[in-house]
């Protein structure tokens, strides 16, 4: 195992990203001011005949206005210009942004994909730009302005923007030089000078070295503005570090320091609850095992950085026990990294939704959870949420007179449902090919938007599934166990005096909430009584989106996890038959409810694992809360063997919390103190501190598991 120790200049570079303006601030990943400045002064002064061509053009002088801003000690640059804006800036900008009511923007999701970064790596912008040309000479928007035009209009966006990320790196490159002839430190002097020839080259052509591959695939990600991410990292530049080992030019220790850089710059300019991931494991398209010293040093990486910025971890039947066990020692130390996912399994559930197997296993996670196809995709992630325990509240009111017939309802509620959501999707999507979201930057890297003369938003990629997303799995499953037993079963009480007392939030009513907790089965227990109920709902769930088209011509591809999303419906969902209290967040993903798994790990993951993952691309993580700082060889053995009983019985995710509940308290009492106390949320990971007071009692409230 290839463990080389952070380096002195990382540990410099996290205090001044981490003490930044977004972190300190939390700003929000959008065009911050002085772009947002730019963007529409450009967008007012270019009257261009149409609004696709007025928002890329105005985005190419944005890049070419962007202030280059590098750090001294950064060996990979590129992020925002965050200097407030002077007092007649702000006037400016006030003025300009009550003009822009004129500049329709598009909704719906916005990013979540992974572009072909290793296109971007063998072409460079230059060799984007000529397949760009190549295809726009073969236009005649005279005889064919129908089809024509459409596509002309769309290369000529690409153009724009590209043309604005080559003059943003001239910028870049001539500010890293005059900053090096002011340098009188010799070694940063030389770092600065090797960046301004770094910049010289790319990403404008292709990168020769790993150095440059690097720098290529950050500087056109950070331009952006979209949650985006770089996919098999330890695949496509693998080459780069091979070549440059061989050469001489290039030693571990440096490479690890360079990727190190890499991962942290993302602090500087993302949301603390967004997330920048790279992938690595599994296999390749050809289906070959993919662990190499790359993998290796991406993973050491999550403890040289500290982040919550995400390595994922792609498990297959043939990966190293060795790369597993570390991969567990790291979760254990508290990093909460990296996200273990099962290759295997997402791979068939790919291919069973139609994927073909070359694609199938070129997946990536885009975010949270949700897989999208690495470099073809158009998809649509958690679009929209559906609050399950409100659809059951509502069934509950119905006239009914046995669980089968509720489930029924729920079911009925539960179709009535996606249909409506997915109207409203649809009418996104209808608007974004007139309007657009997307940059057009973005669909250069999009099989196969190039050559068919189409952006992402008209419908150029290859992939365009919606994956809607469905909250409170676990208190709905414990709710129909609940109601089973107490309504239709022994008629304890009727249907419409648990829906009174709902309405009271167990008010007066503590000993049946009791009794629910205590003595009724629950999903994460391994009893087949409670885990019956997640089978059927998972299975109505995959029904209920069958026989839907996206406005794209696709389908629907349903997943099961949260990002914030448990705690802000759950905010505005009344108490529910499994003893959540109103107000309180659902339970997290298909984790069960918070508290509830009383019978250990073994039987928490046995539930979890009880019903057909495979379905569910939209993405499916398991929550699970263990001791902290119990990485010895007996605890890491009987964790990997808890991890290939989940592998085995076709697990999706994994992810793990080791933080214990004394040090969550302390860090609520404490903040400063814990500045770097990481935990996982639904899908991503967060800084404890960061997160609202109800969120951080939801992960106190989480069962703590022993091994």
């Amino acid at each position: 195992m290839l463990k080389i120790p952070v380096s002195p200049r990382i540990e410099r570079l996290r205090e001044i990203y981490y003490n930044g303006p977004v972190f300190q601030e939390q700003l929000p990943y959008y065009r911050i001011r002085r772009q947002y400045l730019n963007y529409i002064k450009a967008y007012l002064a270019n009257p261009k005949p149409s609004v696709l061509l007025r928002k890329s053009y105005a985005e190419g002088e944005m890049l070419k206005q962007m202030n280059p801003i590098i750090e001294k000690e950064e060996l990979i640059v590129g992020k925002f210009d965050f200097y407030p804006l002077t007092e007649e800036e702000q006037k400016e900008c006030d003025e300009c942004e009550a003009k822009m009511t004129v500049a329709p923007e598009g909704s719906g999701m916005k990013g979540h994909m992974v572009p072909d970064y290793p296109k971007l790596l063998r072409l460079g912008v230059e060799g984007i730009l000529q397949e760009i040309r190549h295809y726009r000479s073969q236009l005649d928007i005279d005889a064919n302005p129908q089809e024509d035009l459409v596509k002309d209009e769309f290369y000529e966006c690409c153009e724009a923007e590209l043309e604005g990320l080559l003059v943003l790196q001239k910028r870049y490159a001539q500010h890293a030089r005059e900053m090096a002839e002011k340098e009188t430190d010799k070694e940063i002097k030389r770092n600065l000078e090797e960046i301004a020839k770094v910049m010289d080259w790319v990403p404008a052509k292709p990168a020769r070295t790993f150095r440059e591959a690097l720098q290529s695939i950050h500087f056109y990600h950070f331009s952006l503005w979209n949650g985006c991410h770089f996919g098999r990292v330890d695949q496509f530049l693998l080459p780069y570090y091979t070549k440059d080992i061989q050469a001489g030019i290039l030693t571990k220790e440096k490479a690890q320091e360079m990727i190190d850089c890499f991962r942290l710059i993302a602090v500087s300019y993302m949301h603390p609850d967004t997330s920048v991931n790279v992938l690595v494991g599994g296999r390749d398209p050809q289906g070959n095992l993919v662990e190499n010293e790359l993998t290796e040093m991406f993973l050491v990486s999550v403890e040289n950085i500290r982040t919550m910025h995400k390595v994922e971890f792609a498990i297959s039947s043939e990966t190293s026990d060795e790369l597993l066990r570390y991969a567990i020692e790291l979760n254990l130390k508290g990093f909460t990294l990296p996200s273990l996912l099962n290759d295997d399994v997402i791979t068939e559930g790919m291919m069973q939704a139609g994927f073909p197997e070359e694609d199938a296993r070129n997946w990536a996670n885009t975010g949270c959870v949700e897989i999208t196809p690495i470099g073809k995709s158009g998809i649509f992630v958690v679009s929209p949420y559906h609050n399950m325990a409100k659809m059951l509240l509502e069934a509950m009111k119905q006239q009914v007179h046995s669980t089968e017939e509720l489930f029924e309802e729920f079911k009925k509620i539960l179709r009535r449902e996606i249909v409506l959501g997915q109207r409203t999707e649809n009418r996104y999507q209808l608007e974004r090919t007139r309007v657009s979201r997307e940059v057009a930057r973005l669909s250069c890297l999009v099989d196969d938007c190039i050559k068919q003369g189409k952006s992402i938003d008209q419908g150029g990629a290859r992939y365009n599934q919606i994956q809607p997303n469905f909250l409170g799995l676990a208190n709905v499953a414990d709710s129909f166990t609940v109601l089973e037993e107490l309504v239709f079963d022994s008629k304890e009480y009727s249907l419409e005096e648990f829906c009174w007392i709902l309405e009271q939030d167990f008010e007066g009513y503590e000993h049946l909430r009791s009794k629910i907790l205590h003595q009724i089965p629950h999903y994460g227990t391994n009893q087949e009584r409670a885990d019956k109920w997640v089978q059927r709902i998972t299975d109505a769930i995959v029904e209920c989106c069958k026989g839907l088209t996206t406005f794209r011509g696709s389908f629907l591809s349903p997943g099961c996890f949260s990002y914030l999303e448990h705690e802000r419906h759950g905010l505005k969902t009344g108490a529910t038959p499994d003893g959540r209290k109103a107000g309180y967040p659902l339970s997290s993903g298909s984790s069960p409810v918070q508290g509830r798994e009383t019978d250990g790990p073994t039987s928490a993951m046995l539930s979890a694992t009880s019903w057909d993952h495979r379905s569910f691309l939209g993405g499916v993580a398991v929550n699970m809360k263990f001791e902290s700082n119990r990485t010895d060889d007996e605890t890491l053995d009987k964790f990997l063997a808890l991890l290939k009983v989940f592998l085995a019985r076709k697990g999706f995710e994994m992810q793990i919390n080791a933080a214990s509940n004394q040090q969550l308290e302390e860090a609520r009492k404490h903040p400063e103190q814990y500045r770097d106390l990481m935990v996982r949320v639904g899908g991503f990971s967060a800084n404890f501190v960061l997160l609202t007071p109800k969120m951080q009692q939801e992960i106190i409230d989480r069962n703590m598991h022993s091994l």
